[in-house]
C-alpha cells in the first residue's frame, strides 16, 4: 500500500507540474524544417508573426538556411526563458507612476526592435520530435504546427507521459517504461480485431481512407482516393471546392463521434493559412492533462484488480482471451483533426 501512495502523489505531482507550464502568446513551434515548414516560415516572417522557432533533426533542413541557427541547448534554454519572461510582462498586472511608463516604453521598444529585425524572430534548432516534452518546461507555444509525415502527436504521446516523470529540477527522464504503448492489433486477435471494427463503424464510410488494425490507426478524409488535395485550399466547413463535394459534417466532428466507443482526446487543427494547421497550445495541455488524469485512475483501477487477483490464485494463470478483455477496458484514441482529413492512433495503458 506505500508504493501505491507514493506512485499516486507521483502522479499528482506530475499533473500540478503541467498545470504549471504557461501558455507563451505570439510563440509558434514549427515542428518540421522541410517543405511545409519553411512555407509556415516565410507565411510568418511576412505576416510578422512575433516569434517562430523551427526544429528538425536534419541540420541541414531547408528552413535552417532561412533563420538564425542555435547551436546549443544553452542557447535554446536562455531563449524560451527570456521569451516567456517577456510574456510574462507583459501580463502583468499594470503598476502606477514613472515606472509603469517606463516598463511600457521598455516592452514596446523590444517589440518594435525585433520587429524590425527579421532574425531575432525566427530561429531553427536541431531536435528530433522526442525532446519536445523538454521545449515545453520553458512555456508550451501559443501554437504547433505540425510539418513532418507522420502523426506527430501520436508519436510523441509516450515522451510526454514520461517526461512528466523526471528528476526534480532537472529535464532527465527517469528510466521507466512509457505508461502507455500503441495498440497493435494482431490477424489472430479476434476479439480487438471486432473491437477495431466497431470503432470504425462509428465513423461514416464515406470519409474512412485507410484502417489498419495491424497498427492500430484509422485515416480520414474527403479526397477520394488518387486525389490531391492544392496547397492552396482554404478548407471551407460544408462543400470541397475542389472536387465539388458536400461536407454534411467535419472530420472533427465525425471523430468526436467516438466518444460513446471508447475514452479518446482529439488535437483539433486550426487553418493557420491555406493548407497549413496548427494545434493551439491551449487545447494541447488541457488534452494532455486529461489524459494524464485517465492515465492515473486506469492505473489505480489496475492496482486494486491486481491485489484482489494474489487473494484468488484461479486468476493467476494466463489467458489470452482475458488479456485482449483487459486492453479493451484500458484502450483509448488520440486523433488530429481538421475540417477536412485526420488520423487516429489507438492506445492502452500498460
Amino acid at each position: 500500500m506505500k508504493n501505491q501512495t507514493s506512485k499516486e502523489f507521483m502522479i499528482n505531482d506530475e499533473i500540478k507540474c503541467m498545470e504549471g507550464y504557461a501558455v507563451i502568446k505570439g510563440y509558434y513551434l514549427v515542428v518540421g524544417g522541410g517543405k511545409v515548414g519553411t512555407d509556415f516560415l516565410r507565411y510568418a516572417r511576412k505576416n510578422k508573426f512575433p516569434f517562430v522557432l523551427v526544429i528538425d533533426r536534419d541540420k541541414n533542413a531547408p528552413a535552417s538556411r532561412e533563420t538564425k541557427v542555435l547551436k546549443t541547448e544553452n542557447e535554446l534554454a536562455n531563449l524560451l526563458r527570456n521569451r516567456a519572461s517577456l510574456a510574462h510582462s507583459e501580463d502583468k498586472p499594470e503598476i502606477s507612476g514613472v515606472e509603469k511608463n517606463k516598463q511600457k516604453n521598455e516592452w514596446k521598444n523590444e517589440r518594435e526592435s525585433k520587429e524590425k529585425n527579421d532574425d531575432t524572430e525566427t530561429y531553427f534548432y536541431k531536435m528530433d520530435m522526442y525532446g519536445i516534452p523538454s521545449l515545453f518546461s520553458y512555456g508550451i507555444p501559443e501554437y504547433i504546427i505540425p510539418a513532418v509525415p507522420c502523426h506527430a502527436v501520436a508519436y510523441m504521446l509516450a515522451d510526454f507521459l514520461k517526461f512528466f516523470n523526471r528528476e526534480p529540477g532537472t529535464n532527465k527522464v527517469q528510466e521507466e517504461k512509457s505508461p502507455v504503448k500503441e495498440l497493435f492489433i494482431r490477424p489472430e486477435d479476434s476479439l480487438l480485431r471486432s473491437f477495431f471494427e466497431d470503432i470504425a463503424a462509428a465513423i461514416s464510410e464515406d470519409v474512412i481512407t485507410g484502417r489498419y488494425p495491424e497498427q492500430g490507426m484509422l485515416f480520414f478524409s474527403y479526397a477520394r482516393e488518387g486525389e490531391t488535395c492544392p496547397d492552396s485550399c482554404p478548407g471551407p466547413r460544408g462543400h470541397c471546392p475542389t472536387f465539388g463535394r458536400k461536407k454534411p459534417e467535419t472530420i472533427t466532428e465525425y471523430t468526436a463521434k467516438l466518444a460513446g466507443k471508447l475514452p479518446g482526446w482529439i488535437f483539433e487543427s486550426h487553418q493557420m493559412k491555406p493548407g497549413i494547421g496548427g494545434l493551439k497550445g491551449e487545447e494541447l495541455k488541457q488534452n494532455l492533462l486529461e489524459i494524464r488524469a485517465f492515465v492515473k485512475r486506469i492505473k489505480r483501477i489496475q492496482e486494486i484488480s491486481n491485489g484482489n487477483k494474489g487473494k484468488d490464485k484461479s486468476k493467476t494463470e494466463y489467458d489470452s482471451g482475458n488479456e485482449a478483455k483487459e486492453i479493451k477496458e484500458r484502450a483509448f484514441f488520440i486523433a488530429t483533426t481538421c475540417t477536412c482529413h485526420g488520423v487516429l492512433n489507438l492506445f492502452y495503458v500498460t
